[in-house]
């Protein structure tokens, strides 16, 4: 591996670069990820529901909009509301013209990547339903086929105030919607020249209707052949390798319970490469890399995916910084992953981030990582698919004058040697001893400063110092004994992390 790969999504370059759609700026764009190095490829996402190149199979951003003197934006000859205009006129305007102004502009970015010697890959979102609850179906994302066709929908009964993005999603069990997704698979391949396809399996889950996903699971597999197919026809036509990337769920169950047969993916050379990943922004420490290993063996490239932030109970987090990402990181690579795959890491999180260059440069280098300073934090499973419940990170309550159970977090690899502590923060304040691996840690000061980047909630924090040796690399636990008369409740647990130095 000669690095990490890196998903631009849909949004971001059209921000970014308002009022500068040229040549120029898409070359600038590939260089802010690849140009310090760290990087192997860039998969950029063209599509939402809509494309922001001239689709002939879907429907292209700026299709049926017009935006008038006075700024409002019209869609289909409706205005839309102030705030949706606000939100929208960037991408409709900026995707318009880049593609009259510099109509190769995918060819531009594809060369541009071969010259600082990165692959440039596409990236396409296989249901994206941003924005699709109850009074939002007007939004100028959504595509025709989606607009006109409710009866390709999964569950689109349940469309009331409280039905959620993914009942509104495209229901892959539907010969049209199997026929749709494959031709714009085949368009990305076969009309923009590239090295390699993603199917973005995670935006969004599931693509099939209630009760049909393992019973469909033939279905999804025939759909991952014929992407493969069209790679091999594409490989062909261009005169080099073009490889499949699959983005999947963090728990092996939850992919499997939504018809993602992986292991026959990989048996049969269906994918190059695999992305566990969130279905939210929250990279999860407990992504089953060890399993997913099992199922996807070499030469399957695992990339295990590391997202903006990090939750560790609901309402508790903290955006990405270099000490979280690298904490994931390394955690990742103890795990069995090859490399990373970096998601939400683009321009405008840049400015919120300013080291991302570093995160790039050093995040596909296991050894490098390995030395830095890290924060390793307990998170929250966020599950995908239907019938399957989020799982707490917490014990369901620690009993007054007692300890019973631990809490596992991966530390990585490199420890030997290194000092850390473990910071407990808790919704009210405890009495407890903090033990790592069976050992007592030393209580520090009240007054220990915290991280720099903690999640703006108050809470009242516990902080202990890790003794010399006691930690290790990859999965170790910490238990705390209760010394209070009260029980300490799952929900009152609100973060959790071991920090190395």
């Amino acid at each position: 591996m000669s690095g990490i790969f890196i998903n631009s999504d849909a949004w971001n370059f059209w921000l970014d670069n308002q009022g500068n759609m040229t040549a120029d700026a898409v070359r600038k764009d590939v260089e802010f990820y690849a140009a310090q190095g760290g990087v192997e490829g860039i998969f950029y996402n063209m599509n939402f529901q809509r494309s922001f190149y001239p689709t002939k199979v879907g429907t292209p951003i700026w299709k049926d909009c017009e935006i008038l003197e006075d700024g409002s934006v019209t869609l289909r000859g409706e205005k839309l509301p102030p705030d949706v205009a606000d939100e929208y006129r960037a991408m409709i305007a900026g995707g318009k013209e880049l593609n009259e102004k510099v109509p190769d502009f995918m060819q531009i970015r594809y060369d541009h990547c071969k010259k600082i010697g990165v692959e440039m890959w596409h990236s396409m979102r296989m249901n994206d339903v941003h924005w699709t609850p109850l009074g939002q179906e007007f939004r100028p994302q959504h595509c025709d086929l989606w607009v006109e066709r409710k009866d390709l929908l999964r569950a689109w009964y349940r469309h009331t105030q409280r039905s959620i993005w993914h009942d509104n999603a495209f229901d892959y069990g539907k010969q049209e919607v199997y026929d749709y997704h494959i031709a714009m698979v085949r368009e990305y391949l076969l009309d923009y020249e590239s090295d390699g396809i993603e199917l973005d399996w995670l935006r969004a889950c599931p693509v099939f209707k209630p009760g049909y996903d393992e019973i469909n699971t033939p279905i999804f597999t025939q759909f991952m052949r014929d992407v493969r197919k069209a790679a091999d026809e594409a490989a062909e036509k261009w005169g080099h390798r073009v490889r499949v990337a699959a983005r999947v769920p963090t728990y092996v169950d939850e992919a499997m319970g939504m018809g993602m047969d992986v292991a026959a993916w990989c048996r049969e050379g269906l994918i190059d490469i695999l992305s566990p990943g969130p279905i939210h922004h929250q990279t999860e420490q407990d992504t089953q890399v060890q399993l997913w290993r099992l199922i996807a063996p070499e030469p399957v490239i695992l990339a295990p995916c590391v997202n903006c932030t990090a939750m560790s109970a609901p309402g508790w987090s903290i955006e990405s910084v270099n000490e979280s990402d690298f904490g994931f990181v390394s955690n990742f690579y103890q795990q069995g992953a090859d490399t990373i795959y970096v998601y939400n890491h683009f321009q405008g999180h840049g400015r919120r981030y300013p080291q991302i260059h570093e995160f790039f440069r050093l995040a596909g280098d296991r050894a490098a990582v390995a030395k830095e300073h890290r924060r390793h934090i307990l998170t929250k499973h966020l599950p995908a698919g239907e019938g399957v419940f989020e799982r707490s990170c917490y014990p369901c309550a620690v009993w007054a004058k007692c300890c019973n159970g631990g809490i596992k977090i991966n530390c990585g690899e490199g420890t030997e040697g290194r000092s850390a502590r473990i910071i407990l923060g808790t919704t009210r304040e405890v009495d407890v001893d903090v033990l790592l691996n069976t050992v007592k840690c030393e209580l520090l000061p009240a007054d220990t400063p915290l991280p720099s980047v903690m999640p703006e909630k108050s809470a009242y924090y516990v902080q202990a110092k890790v003794p010399a040796s006691i930690l290790h690399d990859g999965w170790n636990d910490v238990e705390l004994f209760n010394n209070g008369e009260k029980d300490i409740n799952e929900n009152e647990f609100v973060w959790l992390e071991v920090e190395i130095f």
